[in-house]
């Protein structure tokens, strides 16, 4: 079943980017959002919810992430340079992955509003 989610309420842009890298870097590296969340320590559910952005996470939190990474601090944070050594915007890409998140979900929840009312008797 699909969860409803308040999906209006608007993100901090700096959220949605440091969730963007660390998908990103989770991906390049292999994991799973699972194995990735054992590794770190962190719940799977609330390692979605960094990726997505919905997180002000804790400094503890986000050394945990980047230590997993194998990466140094300050070699993940150049990831959230406002803007890249081309001049483009750097939250271009996470505006994009989260773009992408919402027509998904939005996908999955009128796909699940589908089946149920497929199940309806007709009166």
């Amino acid at each position: 079943m699909v969860e409803d989610r308040d999906t209006s309420r608007k993100k901090a842009p700096e959220l949605v980017a440091f969730g963007a890298a660390v998908r990103r870097q989770r991906k390049a590296r292999g994991y799973s959002q699972e194995a990735f969340g054992d590794t770190c320590g962190i719940d799977r559910s609330y390692m979605g919810g960094i990726e997505r952005g919905e997180h002000n996470l804790a400094l503890a939190n986000i050394l945990k992430i980047i230590k997993a990474l194998g990466m140094q601090p300050s070699e993940f944070f150049k990831a959230l340079d406002e803007r890249g050594s081309d001049g483009k915007d750097g939250h271009k890409e996470a505006l994009k992955e989260l773009a992408n998140l919402l027509m998904e979900e939005a996908y999955q929840h009128l796909m699940a509003k589908g089946e149920a009312s497929l199940r309806k008797p007709e009166k």
